[in-house]
């Protein structure tokens, strides 16, 4: 039984950094494709990531490259709820 909470906590622990490494690319100021972010965090994530923080409210703006890849970088910054 612990195996499997331990697993699970690694894994959490695991998608949290990815979150917090995109925010942090994204409040520098960078824009970047999904296949940076990824190589970036080492995942595969990067589209997933930012559709969550684009339904927390952060706006993300995108642009569709002529290689088909899209640029993504934020916008604006996003509003804190009371």
């Amino acid at each position: 039984m612990n195996i499997g909470k331990k697993a699970t906590e690694a894994k959490n622990n695991t998608k949290n950094h990815i979150r917090a490494t995109v925010r942090a690319l994204f409040l520098s100021g960078r824009k970047l494709t999904a296949r940076e972010i990824n190589m970036i965090t080492c995942s595969n994530d990067a589209r997933k990531v930012i559709s969550e923080l684009r339904r927390s409210g952060w706006n993300i703006t995108d642009l569709r490259l002529s290689s088909g890849c899209k640029l993504y970088w934020i916008n604006s910054l996003p509003q804190q709820k009371d």
